[in-house]
C-alpha cells in the first residue's frame, strides 16, 4: 500500500503540482533538497502525487579539500575525470564550487541527443559526447563519484501539458545540504514539479490526469550565459523603522514572481535565504499601502533598508 508522506513544512517560495496516477507502476514518495514528493491512495486505486519544489538557495557548506579527504564513494570500472575538469577541483574551493564545475563540464562537452541508439552508460556518453536524458545523467553521476561526491541517478516521468516521456535525472550529497537534485539537460541544480519519481525507469506510463499544473518560475533562476543554476547563498534584506518609538503595526510585503513573504515590521525584520534577483518590498499601514520600492538582491549580500512611515493625517475640523 502507497501511504501519504507529510513534508515537515511547506517550502518558502515553492512552486507545485498535483497529479491524479493510475496504473501497474506508480511513483514513489521522495524528499531532497527543494524538492518533495508525497503519494496517497485513493479509494478508487488511483494515487495523488504532490509534487513541491523550491528555488531558494541550497545551503551547502565546507571545502572541496574536507570532501576529498573523505572515503570515496565507488566509481564505474574504467571510468577517469577528463583532465581539463580535475584541474578545476581545486582543494581551496568549496564543495558547491566543485559540483557545479562538474556540471558546467557536463553542460559545454556533452549534448542532448533524444533519438541516440547507442550504449548510455557513462564511459560510452562520454566517449561519443552525447546521449540521452538517461546517458547524460549517468556520464553526470560518474563524473561526480570520480570528482569525491555521492551521487546517484532518478528515473521517472517528466510531465508537460501534452505528454509524459520517461526521464531521468541526478542526485548528489553536498555537505550540509543534503542529497540536492539536478537535471543535466535542464541546467544546474534545478528540477521543476514536473518531475515525477518512480522506483525505476518507466516502461509502462500511467494514465494521468494534471489536477493542479505547476506556476513554472525557472525564470526567477540566475544565468550563466544561458544555462539557469539554483545559487548555493542566498541575499539578505533587513527592513528596519526608522523611528524606533513607533506604535503603528507597519506590515512589510516581499515579493519576486510567485514567492511572496509578509512580516510584521516590529521595528525591525529580516528576509533570509531570497534568491538573487529583482525583488518588490511593499509597507502596508493599516490596510493601505504607504511605501513601494525595487531591491536588485545578490547573492551572499546583506542589504539594509530603514522604512519612514509617514505622519498620521490631520483629524479633519467640523464648521
Amino acid at each position: 500500500m502507497i501511504g501519504l508522506v507529510l513534508m515537515t513544512a511547506t517550502m518558502v517560495g515553492a512552486d507545485e503540482a498535483v497529479y491524479l496516477m493510475r496504473g501497474p507502476v506508480l511513483p514513489q514518495p521522495h524528499n531532497a533538497n527543494g524538492y518533495a514528493v508525497g503519494v496517497r491512495e485513493l479509494a478508487d486505486g488511483s494515487v495523488e502525487v504532490h509534487v513541491e519544489t523550491s528555488l531558494n538557495p541550497i545551503g551547502a557548506r565546507g571545502t572541496y579539500a574536507g570532501l576529498d579527504a573523505g572515503p570515496r564513494p565507488p566509481v564505474p570500472e574504467g571510468f577517469k575525470l577528463p583532465q581539463g575538469l580535475r584541474s578545476d577541483l581545486r582543494p581551496e574551493i568549496g564543495a558547491w564550487e566543485a559540483a557545479t564545475a562538474v556540471l558546467e563540464w557536463v553542460s559545454g562537452h556533452l549534448r542532448l541527443v533524444d533519438d541516440d541508439r547507442r550504449p548510455q552508460d557513462a564511459v560510452s556518453v562520454l566517449r561519443h559526447r552525447g546521449g540521452r536524458c538517461s546517458g547524460l545523467a549517468n556520464a553526470t553521476a560518474a563524473l561526480l563519484l570520480a570528482a569525491g561526491f555521492e551521487a546517484r541517478t532518478v528515473s521517472g516521468l517528466l510531465i508537460t501539458g501534452r505528454e509524459a516521456i520517461p526521464h531521468r535525472w541526478v542526485e548528489c550529497r553536498l555537505p550540509g545540504a543534503g542529497w540536492v537534485p539536478t537535471d543535466p539537460t535542464l541546467g544546474w541544480w534545478a528540477v521543476t514539479p514536473r518531475h515525477v519519481p518512480f522506483e525505476d525507469a518507466v516502461e509502462q506510463i500511467p494514465e494521468i490526469t494534471i489536477s493542479e499544473p505547476a506556476a513554472g518560475d525557472l525564470d526567477r533562476l540566475p544565468r550563466v550565459g544561458t544555462t539557469l543554476f539554483r545559487p548555493n547563498q542566498g541575499a539578505e534584506l533587513v527592513c528596519r523603522l526608522g523611528d524606533v518609538k513607533e506604535k503603528r503595526t507597519a506590515i512589510a510585503w516581499l515579493q519576486s514572481g510567485t514567492d511572496r513573504r509578509q512580516a510584521i515590521l516590529g521595528p525591525e525584520v529580516r528576509f533570509a535565504s531570497l534568491l538573487p534577483g529583482r525583488w518588490l518590498l511593499v509597507i502596508e499601514l493599516e490596510g493601505r499601502v504607504v511605501e513601494q520600492r525595487e531591491f536588485i538582491l545578490r547573492s551572499g549580500v546583506v542589504n539594509s533598508y530603514v522604512v519612514r512611515l509617514p505622519l498620521d493625517e490631520p483629524e479633519e475640523v467640523g464648521l
